[in-house]
């Protein structure tokens, strides 16, 4: 398994805060430890790029064999031969290439974590304890989140939805705008949560040091109030974060639906008398799969901002004390 040492990674000195803005500096410092454990990486990505490529080919199988039961001269059940080996081949190529990246997927997050453990005792010489046992219990995990959002989910939403528009030019061009453009309220909707997800992490860590300094102490009054203000600011969290994730699929289909309808309206798109029962079934199949990407961008900016504070207490802890001395 590939070792990291965190020693080697730059500590940025008071100068450096003046070269770029800081989540630049943050970047620089999170591709260092993704690129000591490339080889796991490399690994997982191409299984990544490989189930993304497989899963529209149902999109075509099933407009194909719509297309020939609409021509009324083959018997749904003779077409069986013909598709099932390409159905099958289809499926057992998902079924392995998703094993093997869930396996992959763990043995990175893992990893990650010890990374970020390592990384915060080196840059915090003089140490909280009480910051440092929820860092290294608590917060590590949530900064391996970070990295998931560089080398998992935004590799998924580009190739997944690159795969999906590909497929659907070459089952029916003429949707591929709307696909497009539908792509566009739903990455603005989740943008206002940002801030206030990332500034509630923040104060879960804080929480969470002031939950392991009561517990050493015994101070059972304060660890009590303590427990109730990370039980709220959890309930917020994730308030804010189903909001940004759930609420947003749905605006990617009404957008579709509601650009759909105003090009029908002003006879800039086809007409409903023009789609075929075969493209329809395409269509919707490929809309599903760009809604499973595209959902994800809430997601993925959630989940940014839920680690950022966290990342920054591991990589650049100068920066995030500067920040609060502002």
């Amino acid at each position: 398994m590939a070792e990291v040492d965190t020693r080697t990674l730059p500590r940025p000195g008071i100068g450096t805060y003046f070269i770029g803005s800081h989540w630049r500096l943050l970047l620089v410092e999170m591709m260092r430890v993704l690129l000591n454990l490339r080889w796991i990486l490399i690994g997982f990505l191409s299984l990544a790029a490989l189930g993304a490529a497989l899963a529209p080919a149902f999109a075509w199988l099933s407009k194909t064999t719509v297309q020939r039961i609409e021509l009324g001269e083959i018997d749904p059940f003779a077409l069986l031969p013909e598709f099932m080996p390409i159905f099958l081949a289809i499926i057992l190529g998902l079924v392995l290439a998703d094993f093997g990246e869930s396996i992959l997927s763990k043995l990175l997050e893992t990893r990650l974590i010890i990374v970020m453990q390592r990384s915060y005792l080196e840059r915090h010489q003089q140490g909280n304890v009480s910051q440092d046992v929820a860092h290294m219990l608590f917060g590590s995990d949530v900064a391996k989140k970070g990295f998931q959002v560089i080398y998992k989910d935004i590799w998924t939403i580009i190739t997944v939805t690159t795969s999906v528009l590909l497929w659907q030019l070459s089952l029916g061009a003429q949707w591929v705008p709307f696909l497009i453009f539908s792509m566009f309220p739903t990455i603005y909707f989740v943008w206002y949560f940002g801030h206030r997800i990332s500034h509630t992490s923040l104060h879960i860590l804080d929480t969470q040091s002031s939950i392991a300094e009561t517990t050493v102490r015994r101070d059972q009054s304060s660890l009590y109030g303590h427990q109730e203000r990370y039980y709220l600011a959890v309930l917020r969290l994730h308030i804010l974060k189903w909001l940004a994730e759930n609420a947003s699929d749905l605006v990617l289909w009404a957008s579709f639906g509601l650009l759909a309808l105003l090009a029908m309206w002003f006879g800039l798109g086809p007409s409903l008398r023009d789609i075929s029962l075969a493209e329809l079934t395409a269509l919707a199949i490929n809309l599903k799969l760009l809604s499973k990407p595209l959902g994800n961008v809430g997601r993925v900016y959630t989940r940014w901002q839920e680690a950022y504070p966290a990342l920054m207490r591991s990589l650049l802890p100068q920066m995030q004390q500067e920040k609060k001395s502002k």
